[in-house]
């Protein structure tokens, strides 16, 4: 891993945060939070589903960008591919702050601790193991002991969300007992450990382990601003979606006045750390699907049950798309025919998939809630 190759990106997060965290339009809104308006329990929310259900489509195109990009050489293909890439990243973010925002307040007794990390293995850990298990029966990657595998998120490109996940949930007792004690002082330090993360590679894993740092800000986040439930939200929060798109409008020109070696302009992909993308996007979409217009009303109807079965999703969808990339990679097929091959028939297999193993995988809770 060179650091030249992420120069972009560090500029790129640089920039951003210092609209998000510095200009006062924007920093006010960033650093009000309440924590008065603490829900005891939070139940399942129809918005958060539908957020979900629309990040994992994000999750899609942007391994659909992923796998296509190093292998169309056209200026306005990998313009177009980086672009949607780009405008896809707030997907990470928005599965880190929903974790935080719908965890109950922590308490330290033992049948609590064990509810909590038990339900958090059943829920997701289970799942996980179930898949990784099965790509490994059917030879999909051997490169190292399934055990490996499982622990490090090595089986498959997106599954290093996982351990990162279970890092949070394990930190999470301590990480709400600063919250109810100095909740400025743990939004600040989480700020300050996932910029530095972010900016320092060799923090990214640790013996191939994903390690956390980066993502905490928005799993912190979401802790924070459990009032967005109850109180209206800001429309100031859209302004950075646009200011997000428009400095990326900048770089290109920049890149295409100066005539940048197209090896360079194939870097223009921004990865995982976009406070100013993935909180500007959360709250406007949770603003836009919390009203009760029919459109609203419509958006909820598609992306909620796409959004409740976003795990199984998540797990399924990367070995479709490598399997369906292979089959065309090698044809003479345009690239805009490639990409929607990949995307449509991708989404559609791992939903079906899913619909089919989320019911089989409850059907053990159906059978105990009927008894």
């Amino acid at each position: 891993m060179y650091i030249l190759d992420f120069v972009l990106e560090y500029l790129f997060v640089i920039i951003t945060s210092i609209v998000l965290l510095f200009i006062p339009r924007y920093a006010k809104i960033f650093w009000n939070i309440d924590i008065s308006n603490d829900l005891i329990s939070v139940k399942r929310i129809q918005s958060i589903d539908a957020i979900r259900g629309i990040a994992i489509i994000a999750v899609i195109l942007i391994h659909t960008c992923y796998l296509l990009l190093y292998n169309y050489n056209e200026d306005l293909e990998i313009l177009s591919l980086n672009f949607i890439n780009n405008i896809s990243r707030f997907a990470i973010p928005v599965f880190l702050f929903t974790s935080g925002l719908l965890l109950k307040p922590f308490i330290w007794d033992k049948k609590n601790i064990i509810k909590f990390y038990s339900s958090k293995f059943i829920r997701i850990g289970i799942p996980y193991i179930i898949v990784n298990i099965a790509l490994w029966l059917i030879g999909y990657n051997n490169s190292a002991p399934l055990w490996q595998l499982i622990l490090t998120g090595g089986m498959v490109l997106p599954f290093y969300f996982i351990p990162v996940l279970f890092q949070l949930y394990f930190l999470y007792p301590i990480l709400d007992y600063c919250r109810r004690i100095i909740p400025k002082y743990l939004l600040l330090s989480s700020v300050i450990i996932s910029i530095a993360s972010f900016l320092s590679p060799f923090t990214w894993s640790i013996n191939q382990f994903p390690f956390f740092p980066q993502f905490l800000i928005f799993f912190v986040y979401g802790m924070l601003r459990k009032d967005i439930l109850k109180k209206q939200i800001s429309n100031i929060w859209g302004e950075l979606i646009i200011i997000y798109i428009g400095l990326q409008g900048v770089f290109i020109i920049f890149m295409i006045y100066n005539n940048v070696d197209q090896n360079i302009f194939k870097l223009l992909h921004f990865y995982n750390f976009q406070m100013i993308l993935g909180f500007g996007f959360i709250f406007t979409a949770l603003k836009y699907l919390q009203s009760n217009n029919f459109v609203s009303k419509l958006t909820h109807h598609i992306f909620v049950p796409i959004g409740k079965m976003s795990l199984w999703i998540f797990l399924l969808h990367f070995p479709i798309q490598q399997i369906l990339f292979d089959l065309v990679k090698n044809s003479d097929r345009n690239f805009i025919f490639v990409f929607f091959h990949n995307f449509v028939i991708t989404l559609f297999i791992s939903m079906f998939l899913a619909f089919i193993i989320n019911k089989i995988y409850h059907i053990p809770k159906f059978i105990k809630n009927n008894l």
